[in-house]
């Protein structure tokens, strides 16, 4: 439900701010009053776009809009990070001086899209220029859809489940097609350049230690050298050694020690030293043994090294990784550990492809059939919305037109294979047309009113009551039509929130609420404002709107029983 709307510098509407009741609200005023700058307000929280011509400033429009019901709406505010007050969230919609608009929705900025999309969802506007709900397929298989949902919910349902199935299955065996081709083209060699990396049998970082290894070897006399030289002047016996010098310097300070105990420390530290001299002059010596400079050695060392770049040139290209060919062995072997994930999918994938093409079979059939019963339960829903909807128009004096809900085949899609269309012969003898084309304006506003009380009335939840917005219902119609107009929109708003602008009497008296488009001149100047009308200045209005005088007595008197009439017509 819309609770309040405030618009700011709209046409002759300075500031004004409407408060709408739960039911239905009639707007009325004289010509030139600013009525359609109310709707054109409402229209731009619907992301409708500003006639620039309507303001010289910035326009602002506020809408405070009930979340009750409204679970898609609820859930984006969420998702968005908005925030609502007490269930209701303020809609803001600017239009800048030079044209540049900004939404929020509660109190987060939304692209105009979104704002759209989502006040979209709760709030409907019909006006003789806006009726694309009558014209768009898709909408009209949707409110078709609605008004029979407790038996078109479930088939809707199974159907959509069943195509979803459908499309997973067909993509899957589309990859395995994809996988089968590529096996032809790249199984035999994958599989063969594994086979040579497992009897190759390269270790993570092999290449790089053997490069290491010949660089040694290169070297090995000086490095040798280097080693027994080390390990000489470390314990060497031909001459002055650091292992005999901390030796000497041990006993010198142990026997210190024996008299002054401060020194036991540094004695620790020297027999720490004399066995870390030891271990180091060791271990020299063994690597300056273990060094094979042997031709043998060098030659076993290339060969290898040459056996495993061969192989890296060889597989690196077959087998790349995210950054392209291999360029060493490690890379390779994570490369390759790719490729034999991708030979283990080659194995199962004709096995599955042709598992999943009986399975694909069984789920066309059960996907024609969900389609086919789909079919049949919305073909017997047009029939009842046909005759739901006759019925209206014969209440809105329109007995003469015959409207036919049509279901015809189209391409197979996610909601079924139906297209559904609303056809209208507005008098004897016409040819059913498309509804958008075939109504008059006044028609084609009467025929909305009809399908949308139709649907309401088909309605099983009340919580989510939509706002319905009807803007010249009322065009090219009175007397008893305009009655009949008013009790429908009556009877609309028992089950849904219905705002409507109208010049005629007898439509504005079957309101529950009556706001009056008021416009005043001062200096110059012509501005709007809207007023909430007592029963007592709804008489007057009501009188003006008949007789155009709200002083007759005549005038006042048939205004009051036209007000006391509609009222006895809502208990």
């Amino acid at each position: 439900m819309l609770s309040t709307l405030r618009i700011r510098h709209i046409g002759v509407i300075d500031d004004a701010t409407l408060e709408f009741g739960p039911g239905f609200t009639a707007l009325t005023g004289e010509t030139g009053a600013g009525k359609t700058m109310i709707v054109t307000g409402l229209t731009m929280l619907l992301g409708a776009r500003l006639d620039r011509g309507r303001t010289e400033v910035a326009s602002t429009v506020d809408g405070t809009l009930a979340l009750a019901g409204h679970e898609r709406l609820a859930a984006a505010l969420d998702d968005l990070g908005a925030e609502d007050e007490d269930g209701e969230v303020l809609v803001v919609r600017r239009v800048t001086r030079d044209g540049r608009s900004r939404a929020q929705l509660g109190g987060v900025p939304v692209p105009i899209g979104t704002l759209a999309d989502l006040v979209g969802s709760a709030v409907t506007v019909h006006g003789q220029s806006d009726q694309q709900r009558l014209r768009d397929p898709d909408a009209q298989r949707e409110a078709l859809d609605r008004f029979a949902s407790g038996a078109l919910g479930p088939l809707l349902e199974r159907h959509r489940a069943a195509w979803g199935e459908r499309s997973a299955a067909r993509a899957r065996l589309t990859e395995l097609d994809e996988l089968l081709a590529d096996r032809e083209r790249r199984g035999a060699r994958l599989q063969e350049a594994l086979e040579r990396i497992e009897a190759t049998d390269p270790q993570p970082g092999e290449d790089d230690e053997l490069r290491a290894e010949l660089e040694r070897l290169g070297s090995a006399e000086e490095l040798r050298g280097a080693g027994v030289t080390a390990a000489d002047a470390l314990v060497g016996d031909d001459g002055p050694s650091a292992g005999a010098l901390v030796d000497i310097a041990a006993e010198a300070v142990g026997r210190a020690a024996r008299t002054d105990r401060t020194l036991e420390p540094m004695l620790e530290r020297l027999d720490a030293l004399r066995i870390e001299i030891s271990d180091l002059a060791s271990e020299l010596s063994l690597y300056a043994e273990g060094i094979d400079a042997s031709p043998g050695r060098v030659d076993a060392a290339n060969e290898r090294l040459a056996e495993l770049t061969a192989l890296v040139r060889d597989l690196g290209v077959l087998l790349p990784g995210p950054d392209g060919p291999a360029e060493d062995v490690t890379a390779l072997l994570e490369t390759s550990r790719t490729a034999a994930v991708d030979l283990d999918r080659f194995e199962g994938a004709e096995a599955e492809r042709a598992s999943l093409s009986e399975r694909l079979t069984r789920l066309e059939s059960e996907l024609d059939d969900a389609a086919t019963e789909l079919t049949a339960a919305r073909t017997a829903a047009a029939a009842e919305l046909s005759a739901a909807v006759q019925e209206e128009l014969r209440l809105l004096e329109m007995p003469d037109a015959a409207l036919t809900v049509e279901v015809t085949e189209q391409a197979h899609r996610s909601h079924g294979r139906d297209a559904v269309a609303i056809l209208l012969a507005p008098h004897p003898g016409a040819t059913p047309r498309p509804v958008g084309t075939a109504a008059s304006g006044g028609e084609l506003s009467r025929v909305m009113l009809a399908l949308e009380v139709a649907l309401a009335s088909s309605r099983e939840d009340r919580t989510a009551a939509p706002v319905f917005v009807f803007d010249e219902i009322d065009a090219g119609i009175g007397g008893r039509a305009a009655l009949a107009v008013g009790q429908r929109l009556q009877q609309l708003a028992r089950h849904a929130q219905v705002i409507v602008v109208t010049h005629l009497p007898q439509v504005a008296a079957h309101a529950s609420t009556h706001l009056q488009i008021v416009k005043s001149s001062a200096e110059g100047a012509t501005s709007s404002t809207v007023e909430v009308l007592d029963r007592g200045e709804r008489i007057r209005e009501l009188a003006r709107m008949l007789a155009g005088d709200d002083h007759s007595d005549l005038a006042l008197a048939h205004a009051e029983e036209l007000l006391d009439d509609a009222r006895a017509g809502a208990r």
